[in-house]
């Protein structure tokens, strides 16, 4: 039991030492949109494209912000991969799966923490049961 609860400890520390890491990023977060990133291929009108033959040969991508506003869905064209209204919804999913991240760090933490502090009642209740030798 020893041996588990110090692999335990030892996993909280490595824990804390990544959550250090996305910690520190997170309070630097750079310019961000709210929304996500929505990239489409389209057809165009003309009959005789290739597009309307071949599905692979779509126009685009094009790029959208795809975003709530009074609780209806909207879509706001963003123009080419490389724009900055591009890198700014990017941004912001890169931050929300860092939030994500250190969610499941903070409840691995405490799950560990909880398993320590059970096995050490555990091991104090057995402790106590035991008859204890005469000096």
């Amino acid at each position: 039991m020893i041996k588990t609860v110090s692999r335990w400890r030892q996993r909280i520390s490595q824990l804390g030492k990544v959550r250090g890491r996305l910690e520190s990023q997170l309070m630097r977060p750079k310019a961000m949109r709210i929304g996500s990133v929505v990239k489409q291929y389209m057809f165009c009108g003309k009959a005789s494209c290739a597009c309307h033959q071949d599905p692979q040969k779509k126009h685009g991508p094009y790029y959208y912000l795809s975003y709530k506003e009074k609780g209806q869905s909207r879509y706001k064209y963003l123009g080419k991969a490389t724009s900055p209204e591009v890198e700014r919804a990017r941004n912001y999913q890169v931050f929300q799966r860092g939030m994500a991240q250190l969610g499941k760090i903070h409840r691995e933490i405490i799950e560990l923490l909880w398993k320590i502090g059970e096995t050490q009642m555990r091991e104090r209740d057995v402790d106590k049961t035991r008859p204890r030798e005469e000096k």
